[in-house]
C-alpha cells in the first residue's frame, strides 16, 4: 500500500478492535469516542499532508521494494539530499501541530527505521531476529502504520528489580515459549496515543538490571492482539471544549495508557529480543544503536514548539503594550536567543552531517543530543516567561459565550480590549491560547512530558558525561600545564561533523542509564521470570 490518506487511516482504525478502557468503561469503537475525535482528526491531517501536491515531494519517497510512494519518515538517508528531505518532512509534521504531537506517526517510523539499521545487533540473539527487524521496518513502511510504544515498567516498587517484585510478572516479562512464539505477561507504560494506533512496539528503555534477562524482550504486535488491554489516564481535555476557548487542547491531546499483557503470544517473526539468558546484554546498549534515527524528529518537534512560544510571547506582549519595558525586552530577548541557538544546532548538525561506515547519513556531532538534554529547562523557562508577561490577564479572559452574548459583548469590547488597534476578541484569543499552553491541565501534562520525554533527565545527563570521549579535552589541560612541550597543536578537523568516539565506561548501560543508577539484586529469594521452553505459560519459579 502506498502512503495513505487520513480517511484510509480512520478506516483502518475501524477495522481494529483493541481492548481500551477510558473513564471506567470499555471503548467499543475508538473512531466514535468523543474524547478521541479531535486527536484522531489531527493524525488524519498528518496523513493527508503527505498526499497534498504542495508537500508530496518532501513527504514521500519511492519504496525500494514496491516502487510506491511511501512516507519519508521511513527513509534511510544515503545522501545529504535525502537527509535534508527527511528533516523537511519531520519539520512539516511538527509545524502542523506546533510540536504538541510528540508521538505522531513519524516518531515511531523513525524508531523502527533504527531497528532495521541495528540488524546485526539484534542478530546477536538469533540471526532471524536481525531479519525480523528489517522485515518489520518494511512492513510498517509499506502499510504506512501508526505505532505506539511501551518502554517503561510501572512504578510499583522502584527499589527492587523486576524479578524481585511481589509478583514476578508485575513488570512485563517472558513467561515461556510455544511453537508459535514467546509468551509475555505483565504491564508496561506509557502508550502515548495507543487507542489511535495500529501496532505497539515494546522495548525496555534504560535497560534491565542484572538477573532480569527474562524482562529483556523486544517485539511488535497489532494493537488488538488477544490478551492485551489498555487503560487510559483521565483526559486533560474534558468536553465540551471549543476551539476558541481552548485552541490547542481541543485538538492535540495525546492520550497516555498503561498496557497489560495477559499471556500474550508474540509470533516468532515479530520477536527481536526473546528474554532468554543473555538478552539483557543485547537490550542494554540498544539505544546507542537505534537512538540516532529519532534525533531529527525530536529536534524538529522542539524547534517547532520554541518557534510557537516565541511568537506567542511577542504577540502577547505587543497586544497589551508592554514591549517598551526593559525587563520585558530582556525576557523576549532571552527567548529569541534560545530559539536561534536551537536553529543553529538543528541546521548546523545537518550542515556537518557525514555518512557512517554503512553509508547512512546522520546529523553531525553530538550537538542535537546535547541540546535535547537542555530542552526541559528551556521549555519550563518559556512557560514561565509567558505566564509572567500575561500576569493577571489570565483571570479576566471572557469565554466565547460572552463574546456571542449581545448583552455582555459591549462591555467586553470596551473593557477587555488591548492597546489601540487590538480588539477585545483578538486580545482574549491570545490570552486563551497562552493559558491553554501554560496553565491548563493539557499544559501541565505537556510540561511533564517534555521533562521526561526521553526518560530520567538526571540519568540522561550523567550518561552523556560518562559516555563522552573526554581525552581530547584532557589534552588541552595537559598543554596548559606545560606537559606537551615540543608537540604540534592539532589542526581543527576538516570533518567537524564526525561524531566523537563513543566510550561507555565499564559496566555502564551504554546509550541508556549508567549501571550504578539501577536497582541491584540484594533481596534474598528473588523470583526470576522466564525460562520455560516446554510450551507452558505458567510461572517458571
Amino acid at each position: 500500500m502506498p502512503a495513505r490518506s487520513g480517511q484510509q487511516y480512520i478506516e483502518s482504525l475501524k477495522r481494529r478492535k483493541p481492548c481500551v478502557y477510558l473513564g471506567g468503561r470499555r471503548v467499543v469503537d475508538v473512531t466514535e469516542e468523543p474524547i478521541l475525535q479531535e486527536p484522531m482528526r489531527a493524525i488524519a491531517e498528518l496523513y493527508d499532508m503527505q498526499l497534498d501536491p504542495a508537500y508530496r515531494e518532501v513527504m514521500t519517497f519511492c519504496s525500494p521494494s514496491s516502487g510506491d510512494p511511501v512516507s519519508t519518515s521511513f527513509l534511510v538517508p544515503r545522501s545529504r539530499a535525502e537527509l535534508i528531505q527527511k528533516r523537511q518532512h519531520c519539520k512539516l509534521r511538527a509545524d502542523h501541530n506546533f510540536g504538541f504531537l510528540g508521538r505522531g506517526p513519524d516518531f515511531m517510523n523513525c524508531f523502527v527505521t533504527g531497528w532495521s539499521l541495528a540488524k546485526q545487533h539484534f542478530a546477536r540473539g538469533k540471526p532471524e531476529y536481525g531479519e525480523n527487524a528489517v522485515r518489520y521496518h518494511e512492513f510498517a513502511r509499506e502499510n504506512d502504520l501508526f505505532l505506539t510504544h511501551m518502554l517503561i515498567n510501572p512504578q510499583i516498587d522502584r527499589s527492587r528489580t523486576s524479578a524481585q517484585q511481589e509478583d514476578p510478572f508485575l513488570h512485563l516479562g517472558k513467561v515461556g515459549e510455544t511453537s508459535e512464539g514467546i509468551v509475555v505477561r505483565g504491564a508496561k507504560m506509557l502508550g502515548t496515543m495507543a487507542p489511535l494506533t495500529e501496532e505497539v512496539a515494546v522495548i525496555p528503555y534504560g535497560g534491565v538490571a542484572p538477573g532480569d534477562d527474562a524482562y529483556a524482550v523486544t517485539f511488535s504486535i497489532p494493537i488488538d492482539t488477544p490478551g492485551m488491554k489498555f487503560i487510559c489516564r483521565e483526559t486533560v481535555s474534558p468536553l465540551p471544549r471549543s476551539r476558541f476557548d481552548h485552541p490547542l487542547s481541543s485538538r492535540f491531546e495525546e492520550m497516555d495508557c498503561i498496557a497489560i499483557f495477559e499471556d500474550v503470544v508474540v509470533p516468532w517473526e515479530r520477536v527481536l529480543v526473546d528474554g532468554s539468558p543473555g538478552s539483557g546484554a543485547i537490550i542494554n546498549p540498544i539505544f546507542a544503536a537505534v537512538g540516532s534515527t529519532t534525533e531529527l524528529q525530536i529536534a524538529a518537534r522542539m524547534l517547532s514548539q520554541m518557534e510557537f512560544f516565541c511568537g506567542l510571547a511577542t504577540k502577547l506582549a505587543d497586544c497589551i503594550g508592554i514591549t517598551g519595558f526593559l525587563h520585558v525586552q530582556e525576557k523576549l530577548g532571552e527567548m529569541l536567543s534560545y530559539l536561534e541557538i536551537a536553529r543553529a544546532v538543528f541546521y548546523g548538525t545537518e550542515a556537518t552531517a557525514q555518512p557512517g561506515p554503512d553509508g547512512v547519513w546522520l546529523s553531525g556531532g553530538l550537538g542535537g543530543r546535547a541540546f535535547h538534554l537542555h530542552t526541559p529547562q528551556i521549555y519550563a523557562r518559556f512557560v514561565e516567561i509567558v505566564q509572567s508577561l500575561a500576569g493577571g490577564g489570565f483571570f479576566y479572559a471572557p469565554s466565547e459565550a460572552d463574546l456571542l452574548s449581545p448583552e455582555i459583548r459591549p462591555y467586553v469590547d470596551k473593557f477587555v480590549r488591548g492597546r489601540p488597534g487590538i480588539s477585545a476578541e483578538e486580545r482574549v484569543s491570545l490570552f486563551k491560547l497562552a493559558w491553554d499552553v501554560t496553565g491548563e491541565s493539557f499544559a501541565q501534562r505537556m510540561q511533564q512530558y517534555v521533562r521526561f520525554y526521553s526518560g530520567d533527565p538526571i540519568r540522561n545527563m550523567a550518561g552523556f558525561y560518562l559516555q563522552y570521549d573526554k581525552e581530547p579535552l584532557s589534552e588541552i589541560v595537559e598543554r596548559a600545564l606545560g606537559r606537551r612541550e615540543g608537540t604540534s597543536l592539532p589542526i581543527s578537523s576538516e570533518r567537524p561533523g564526525a561524531r566523537p568516539r563513543y566510550r561507555p565506561p565499564p559496566g555502564a548501560m551504554a546509550g541508556a542509564y549508567p549501571a550504578g543508577t539501577q536497582p541491584q539484586s540484594t533481596v534474598s529469594g528473588a523470583r526470576p521470570a522466564g525460562g520455560v521452553t516446554d510450551g507452558s505459560t505458567g510461572n517458571s519459579n
